[in-house]
Formats: structure tokens, sequence, C-alpha cells
């Protein structure tokens, strides 16, 4: 499935590139944006995925091709040219009012585009200025919060270029990103995942205005294809958890300065032996591969097999996105081995450190378990081929993926495996470092 996604994906653009040919606002080519992000409007929905699982031949991969070839100039929409400029000038002349532009002697700006961003680099954050480095922050929308922030005024939008109304998702993105610019001149940017539009079009800004752009790893793949944004990066360096994530991220990355940091959140801890418990971590809805039912299945299922293993206790954990129905515990609250950790009484360190093995559908918490001295587990809960399942499948010495029908027989099968020492290994594999070791590491390529 990968090969004929990857296939797919570089044939489209290739024709779509010769079709469109070269667009250059404000220094950046935008049609090699718009061609990567329209990609990801469909690349990983299940209509594309049931139609290249169709497509057995090259002649029938290439009308697939063509068909998205032709989709893509039958969803351009002409926009109302006086409308949108209207509205971008408008945006512009508030921006000059409103959004006040501050001086920085910051040696490092991050770009906060959600705000759990803002706990997740306070670590590295914290270590840059005890080493008597400044660090500031770059909001792309108006945020409540009390740090360092800067949201810089808006380029005014040349709406007489080419390209400007054609290309307007980036261009106007191109406009904002160019509010940064007097701010990083000769300093460094940091941003967090690196797979939206913006983060592209301040990594592009970086090569043409000659500031470094370093992008931390945040997620991995749980989609069916790899989301385009985590395509053709323009960093100076991706720094990642460990080796894993580095060799998979290459793939989509070739020409990127990929680095195995460690993971600065999470801390390495003391394992004890675990008793026989198994955490199942419910996860938010993620569009078509992970619906409200799936989750709500995913619960049901965790009780099920409460009931198949009654010497196992099973601990059954809420997502601050999705609150398992009060209704479902009262259904079950007779049976006496399943346990309800509601995220808000109980951190998710407290959940990992009792479970032996932490299962989830696609949710990166299942491989950041590991260091707790849980084994990662993901269970099929629907027809769609993700990802992360995918490459546990080719890269791990052992099981990590089972459907329902195979899941109680395979908990009992890994029971019998000595499983220490694989857990040691794959644990190094995926974080190369851990907490400080990895911040210090961090620290260390972004220095340089």
């Amino acid at each position: 499935m990968t090969e004929k996604i990857e296939q797919f994906y570089h044939a489209l653009y290739t024709e779509l590139q010769s079709k469109l040919g070269v667009c250059i606002y404000k220094e950046i080519d935008v049609v090699p944006l718009e061609i990567q992000f329209y990609i990801n409007t469909f690349i990983n929905s299940k209509t594309f995925i049931h139609r290249i699982e169709e497509a057995v031949s090259e002649k029938e991969l290439q009308l697939l091709v063509e068909r998205y070839f032709e989709g893509y100039f039958l969803a351009k929409k002409n926009s109302q040219k006086i409308v949108v400029i209207i509205k971008d000038v408008f945006r512009y002349l508030n921006h000059q009012l409103f959004h006040k532009s501050k001086q920085s002697k910051a040696d490092f700006f991050v770009l906060i585009t959600n705000k759990k961003f803002f706990s997740y680099i306070k670590p590295i954050q914290d270590v840059l200025e005890q080493k008597g480095q400044k660090v500031a922050f770059l909001l792309w929308d108006k945020n409540d919060s009390n740090q360092n922030t800067h949201l810089p005024k808006t380029a005014f939008p040349a709406f007489w270029k080419k390209g400007y109304l054609e290309y307007h998702s980036f261009t106007s993105l191109i406009d904002r990103a160019n509010g940064f610019l007097p701010l990083l001149k000769n300093k460094k940017g940091i941003l967090i995942e690196g797979d939206l539009e913006a983060h592209h079009i301040l990594g592009l800004l970086g090569k043409e205005h000659q500031f470094e752009t370093y992008c931390l790893q945040w997620g991995f793949f749980g989609k069916t294809a790899t989301k385009p944004g985590w395509r053709d990066m323009p960093y100076d360096k991706l720094l990642v958890w460990g080796d894993f994530f580095a060799e998979n991220f290459k793939v989509y990355n070739p020409k990127l300065n990929i680095v195995s940091c460690g993971h600065p959140s999470l801390q390495k801890n003391v394992i004890s032996d675990k008793g026989n418990v198994i955490l199942f971590a419910v996860q938010k809805q993620f569009g078509e591969h992970i619906t409200k039912q799936d989750v709500i299945d995913f619960i049901h299922f965790a009780v099920k097999t409460a009931t198949q293993m009654p010497k196992y206790k099973i601990i059954v954990r809420s997502h601050p996105d999705f609150e398992i129905p009060e209704s479902i515990k009262q259904v079950y609250q007779s049976i006496g081995n399943v346990i309800w950790h509601d995220y808000k009484n109980f951190s998710l360190s407290q959940s990992l450190n009792q479970a032996k093995y932490c299962v989830s559908i696609s949710s990166t918490v299942s491989l950041e378990s590991i260091a707790f001295g849980c084994y990662p587990v993901y269970l099929k809960i629907n027809d769609l081929p993700l990802q992360i399942h995918q490459l546990l499948a080719q890269h791990s010495e052992y099981q990590h993926v089972f459907d329902a029908e195979n899941f109680v027989s395979g908990i009992q099968h890994l029971e019998k495996q000595n499983l220490k020492d694989y857990l040691t290994d794959f644990e190094h594999k995926l974080y190369r470092k851990l907490g400080n070791e990895a911040i210090n590491a961090i620290i260390s390529e972004i220095n340089t």
C-alpha cells in the first residue's frame, strides 16, 4: 500500500508541477506548497484509500493520477478579487494598529501554533536561559499567554503580483510570516511538529533571509499516509526522538539533516516488575481514521478483554478531548477488574507506571509508554491501513499490532516471551535519550 501511495504521490506531483510551472511571491515559489497541501486534502481519506487499493495495474494507477490531476482544476474557484483584496488590506491595517512589534534581544524565537507547545518547549527554554540565552515566542494567532510573546505586523499584500489571487491561501500566509522577519534577522527560529503551511513558509523564508530554523519532533505517523506537511521539510535540522523516527522521516525528506536527540519531556524511570495490568489509552476522534464509534468500540473492547482475562486489571483511561460517557461506566460497574482513570484525576505517568501493556488505536502514547516499562500495543479497530501499524510490523522483532480476534491470544503469547532485553533495545531505538540528557542534546544541536 505504502509503495503504491508513494508512486501515486510523485506521479501526481510531477504532472501538476509541469502544468503549473513556477510562481514566485516575495521570494517563495508557492507552486510546490500548493501541490503538496492539495494532495493533503485527500491522500488520507477513505475514498482515496479504497480507490488506490482497487488500482492493481500501472494503467489503473495512472488513471487515478489523471482523475486527481483534473480534480485540482475543477476544485479551483474564482475568488471575488475585489472582496479578497479589501479583506487583506483591512487585515494589514488592523495589524498595523493592534499588533505591537516590540524590539527583542532574544537569541531564539519559538513559533507557537498551539498552546500545548508552550509546555513542551519549557524545559528546553529553562536550560537555555540558565546558560544566559534569551527565548521569546512568535504567535501565529492572538494568545492569552503571559510569556514573552510577539505578534508582528502583516506585510502589505502585493495583490498586483502574479499568483497573488490564484494561490491566495499561501500568499496571504507569506504576508503574515514576513512580519516576523525584522525579529528573526541573525537569530534562530524553533518550530514544533513542522507539518503546517506556516511552518514551511517560515523555513523557506529562513533560507532566503539567512536565519536558521530548527524543528522539534512532536507526534508521529497516525494516518494511512504521511502528512504531506512532513514531506520535503525546508528546515536546517529536524531533531527527532530516536533512530526509528529518523529512519522513517528520512524516507520523505532525503535532503533534510535529521538528528536523533531524544525525547525532552519523557523521563527515565526506575522500572519495577509490573503486575498483570493492561492500560487501554482512549484517544480522540481523528477524522475518518478514528471515528467516534471507533473510540466507543475501543472502550467496549477493553471491557470485553477484562471479562476474557479475569486475572488482569484493565485500566481504561480517558482523553482530554474524549471523555468516557458515564452511561458506559454505569453499564460495566459490576465488572471488578475494570478501573476507570479519568485524565483529570490521574496523570498519564500514574496510569503508565501501573501498566505492563499500553494499548491504543494509533496514539504515540503507546510508543512513549516504553519509557515506563510498558509493552506498546496497537489495536486494529477498522480496516484502514494505518502507517504506524505497518512500520511496527516491518521493523520490530515482536508483534505489536493485534485485531480483536487475536488480541487475548497475542497477549498470552507475549507473556511467555522474555521481553526485558527487547524493550530495552527498542526504547533506545525509539528514544536516543530521555529528559535532561535529551534536552542537552537538543541544545547542543541548535547552538552549533
